[in-house]
């Protein structure tokens, strides 16, 4: 199944309905969200619930009146639980009172030691809700950094960066608080290349929650980015580089250590332009260092942009090193840069016997001078050539670089690379096709013509499909072939057309007649009827012919046709309330699929019902604070504001 169609079924298949822990895939990559068990209540990240509204109108002090009872009857309930899901509910209740739960501690104590990894980290997140109260349990929290489930370790790390966040230490504080917290922030920097991201990125958040004195810890940030072990560096420089301005200070230290340098660089270049405080000492980087170590300098500062041109003469320098590699990475940054100080130099590349730094250096004053035609026309001609190179490298660096001329040159010309892109499309090499669908993507509407035209060649019409899926709502002028294609014999071309009609939106609405027909086919394949629902509410209000199909199919035993037919169903009708007691939970269940377009219309989804969501408020926490995906990330902090819109902010 390709990626796109995998949007439609990862609401069921990519998640685990009944509960289940997924293994971190091999670094670098990026990793879902674990599923945790979907029985009531689920899981609040500690660092998000911390800012969660209580729904109470009673003022402090009548909280406080009534805590008491309110706690023993909490922890009589605890006592009493027979089972984990008891278990996990006293906790959350008992979690819920904030600092009044102080008196539950020695059951919180005992609950991160429980058999079950999903009551472990309820009760460390009860522990850093509790506040500063808890702070002789940060040991503790300490030794759960080491739990072999990355869940409990993530809301460890996120408790002791609450409790320490509560509390106003001072020189006057105990010597055993202020120890505790010292050795935390020991502990968490050396979880910084913990395999799972979930867990880097909640230690690299509570150190910064401990607020340690300038350079406390960053001879440990150095020394885990020193490892000469790229499968234990790249994860971390991942985490630090998600954090964006954040992690910026770290870095720009961990430059001064010619052992943490290189490392410290690559992620300031995945930063980009957030990363301009780091300019000087790049800066400097391009100048002195390991050959390695200057090329990636050189690359930072290209990826941070405008704020980099001071560098610009550094950088003109290295187009007259020794080193290939330098000269390339040099021709690269002035092009990305804009750098006018830099022309004379590329000027004289441009010439050089090298034809591809020579087409590089054409690309990078063409840039400069983008309303120079000759130069640009010099550009695409010489990188044009290179679209036929043998090597794969020099190959996907031509198309990136013909992509970034768009706008540039003329729309003939546009419509001529899209169609050598689109040839490009069954080359042997992952990455070269890779790089002609990215290059396609970025045409746009330029590309659509072409695209619709190659959707006759059986070898790459699935391919074609989806980077008109990508391209999104202006392949509008493909959809009388996308429609057509809807009754091609091949089920999968078919499907693949439903997701490309669902990328065009509402503007699709002539596809909905024929998508109903889809859907409402009991005898049709089942990943067809999917797609063909997930359309529909992609189309919205404009698919309401098709309402009461879907509506129907929102009961279906098929779980995965009625999640996506719900779905699409609130997206057609988002005001009707009598769908939102079947959709919060299976739009809950979709927040934990492993595709990532999946887990977004899932979380924009329950923000548009509100408050009737709030079921699904404590797994939207936990994804807008660990998804891997920033995207994903601020959709699920979008819906808890929305679902929380109409409760009494807390008072403590």
């Amino acid at each position: 199944m390709n990626p796109y169609r995998a949007i439609v079924t990862a609401f069921v298949f990519g998640a685990c309905l009944t509960g289940c822990s997924q293994p971190a895939p091999t670094p670098p990559k990026p990793v879902a969200v674990e599923v945790v068990r979907t029985a009531e209540p689920e899981a609040k990240t500690a660092a998000a619930v911390s800012a969660e509204p209580v729904a109470t109108a009673q003022p402090q002090e009548s909280q406080s009146q009534q805590a008491p009872d309110a706690l023993d009857q909490l922890r009589a309930a605890l006592a009493a639980a027979g089972n984990e899901d008891d278990r996990v509910s006293a906790i959350d209740a008992l979690a819920a009172l904030g600092q009044n739960a102080r008196g539950a501690l020695d059951d919180m104590v005992k609950a991160v030691a429980d058999d079950s990894p999903r009551v472990r980290w309820h009760a460390a997140r009860a522990l850093g809700l509790i506040g500063e109260d808890a702070v002789t349990t940060v040991p503790l929290l300490v030794k759960l950094l080491d739990d072999a489930d990355p869940i409990v370790a993530t809301q460890a790390a996120a408790a002791i960066g609450l409790i320490r966040a509560d509390d106003d230490v001072g020189a006057d504080s105990p010597a055993a608080d202020r120890s505790a917290y010292e050795a935390a922030g020991v502990a968490l920097i050396k979880k910084l290349t913990h395999p799972d991201p979930r867990v880097r990125r909640a230690v690299l958040r509570a150190v910064k929650r401990l607020q340690p004195a300038p350079g406390t810890y960053l001879p440990l940030v150095t020394e885990r980015l020193a490892d000469a072990d790229a499968s234990v560096v790249l994860p971390a420089i991942h985490s630090l580089a998600d954090l964006g301005a954040e992690a910026v200070p770290f870095l720009t230290a961990a430059l001064q250590n010619p052992a943490s340098r290189y490392w410290a660089s690559v992620a300031l270049a995945e930063i980009g332009a957030a990363a301009a405080p780091a300019v000087p000492q790049l800066r400097d980087g391009v100048t002195s260092g390991s050959t390695e170590e200057r090329m990636q300098s050189i690359m930072a500062l290209a990826s941070i942009g405008e704020p980099a041109l001071p560098a610009a003469s550094d950088i003109a320098r290295a187009l007259d090193a020794p080193e290939g590699s330098l000269r390339f990475a040099a021709a690269f940054a002035l092009g990305r840069l804009k750098a006018g100080d830099g022309d004379q130099a590329l000027e004289k590349a441009a010439g050089d016997a090298d034809p591809f730094l020579a087409a590089i250096a054409a690309w990078a004053r063409a840039r400069i001078h983008p309303d120079d035609a000759a130069l640009v026309s010099s550009a695409v001609d010489r990188l044009s050539a290179g679209l036929s190179s043998p090597k794969e490298g020099i190959q996907t660096a031509s198309i990136s670089a013909l992509s970034d001329l768009r706008g540039t040159i003329d729309d003939t010309t546009e419509k001529r690379l899209a169609g050598e892109f689109i040839r490009l499309l069954t080359s042997p090499s992952p990455a070269v096709r890779e790089a002609a669908a990215a290059a396609l993507v970025r045409a746009g509407a330029v590309a659509v013509e072409p695209l619709e035209s190659a959707l006759g060649d059986v070898s790459i019409r699935g391919p074609v499909l989806e980077i008109l899926a990508a391209i999104g709502p202006l392949s509008k002028d493909a959809l009388d072939s996308l429609v057509k294609a809807l009754d091609d014999p091949d089920a999968k071309h078919r499907g693949d057309a439903a997701v490309a009609i669902a990328a065009v939106g509402p503007a699709a609405v002539e596809a909905v007649s024929r998508l109903e027909k889809i859907v409402g086919a009991a005898d049709a394949p089942a990943d067809l009827r999917y797609a063909a629902a997930f359309a529909l509410g992609r189309i919205g209000p404009a698919a309401k012919p098709a309402f009461a199909t879907l509506r129907a199919l929102s009961s279906s035993e098929d779980e995965l046709l009625a999640t996506v037919a719900v779905w699409a169903a609130l997206k057609i009708e988002p005001g009707d309330t009598a769908l939102f007691g079947e959709a919060v939970p299976r739009l809950r269940r979709a927040l934990k699929a492993s595709n990532d377009v999946a887990r977004l219309e899932a979380a924009v989804a329950l923000g548009d019902i509100g408050p009737a969501a709030g079921a699904a408020i404590p797994l939207l926490e936990l994804v807008s604070e660990e998804d891997p995906l920033p995207g994903v990330r601020a959709a699920a902090a979008n819906a808890l504001g929305r679902i929380r819109a109409g409760s009494t902010p807390a008072r403590n």
